[in-house]
């Protein structure tokens, strides 16, 4: 009678958990069309591809939602990425309500349900999901030599009005196409005298939060050919670390504005890769990760184990998702490292377990004597 007791004051606590701690997943349902070739009469494969293309529009429509205007064509860009890392498993459920077929081609339309939150967090992780106004300021300090008369331009050691360098002014209009912020060219700042301050502190004075800096040069070789080189650094003047060194040559006979959109497809994706990491270490992604409690005999040590965890500063929820027999399986948030949190976890020393962690999933293992 006195255990018959105790396992149910314990199934009352953990329901009365479960009810505290579950959240609403983020499900959204949309209908969408999708279209598939007929080929060689064969519907099956015509409704595969007509699925693949509803999906596909499903997942760019809800991906639009999270994503601001500036970032529209970085999400098209990026798209494939995500198709080919995530698939489908972001469809929780569809279904066709309706078929039509012209000549070859067949059209479905489909009732799609996914999951929002995990789309949501692929996108924040490639902060795609910050707006304009609160990516990194970037400051533009190129050195161009050649080609033709033009020695030397440095818009830092100009006199008059400054503006950008035809490299740096292709380089700033890829980047806000791309949805960067690129600071204008300052024409002036307090207790700066442009001429002879060196560019990491014109940087700091501008409130640049990267500054891109480095020499671009055009040699003549040969006639109409010759070889432009590029190096390039990404500083953060504010710490002064680096962020990112691209060093660059190529030999054509193209015009200069050719060869500078040449010589920036070459680098614009690792410059972005270098900016979104430093990003993401400022205000690192939330990510979702499973935590499954296994030997559960009393739920003061469960509990105290959930408490345990819910208070490290990297947890921001702890959610319950399924329960079997004596083993609780949760879904947590956190930001940074699920092996992290293991390892504090042990130095609590909360009870005998073994606690491991295979890929997204952490395995508490209580040991009972």
């Amino acid at each position: 009678m006195r255990e018959r007791h105790k396992l149910a004051v314990f199934a009352l606590c953990l329901l009365l958990f479960l009810c505290s701690h579950t959240g609403v997943h983020g499900e959204t349902t949309l209908q969408v069309y999708g279209v598939g070739a007929i080929e060689e009469d064969n519907l099956a494969k015509a409704e595969q591809l007509a699925l693949k293309d509803a999906f596909s529009k499903a997942i760019v429509l809800v991906a639009l939602r999270h994503v601001p205007y500036s970032s529209s064509l970085d999400l098209m860009e990026v798209m494939p990425d995500f198709m080919a890392s995530r698939g489908m498993q972001d469809i929780i459920q569809y279904q066709i309500t309706s078929r039509s077929q012209q000549y070859d081609i067949l059209a479905i339309s489909v009732d799609i349900k996914l999951d929002e939150e995990s789309i949501k967090d692929w996108l924040y992780a490639h902060t795609l999901t910050v707006p304009y106004d609160l990516r990194p300021g970037i400051l533009l300090m190129i050195s161009s030599y050649g080609p033709g008369d033009d020695e030397l331009y440095e818009w830092w050691t100009m006199k008059g009005r400054k503006v950008y360098s035809s490299f740096e002014t292709q380089l700033k209009d890829r980047f806000t196409e791309l949805g960067e912020k690129v600071l204008d060219v300052p024409q002036r700042l307090s207790g700066v005298r442009f001429d002879i301050t060196k560019p990491i502190e014109i940087a700091q004075a501008a409130g640049a939060d990267i500054l891109i800096t480095g020499t671009i040069s055009y040699t003549p070789v040969l006639d109409t050919l010759y070889e432009c080189s590029m190096e390039i650094s990404l500083i953060d003047p504010q710490t002064l670390s680096p962020i990112g060194t691209f060093s660059v040559s190529r030999r054509g006979d193209f015009s200069p504005s050719t060869m500078n959109s040449l010589m920036i497809d070459e680098v614009i994706k690792p410059i972005r890769a270098r900016i979104a990491h430093k990003m993401l270490s400022i205000s690192p992604v939330v990510v979702k990760k499973n935590l499954c409690i296994e030997g559960i005999e009393d739920y003061v040590t469960y509990q105290t184990f959930i408490n345990a965890i819910s208070s490290m500063e990297s947890i921001s929820a702890v959610e319950i998702n399924s329960i079997q027999g004596h083993s609780i399986c949760h879904t947590l948030q956190l930001k940074g490292s699920l092996l992290d949190v293991m390892e504090n976890l042990k130095r609590e020393q909360i009870k005998e377990a073994d606690i491991v962690v295979e890929d997204d999933t952490a395995y508490i293992r209580i040991i009972n004597n």
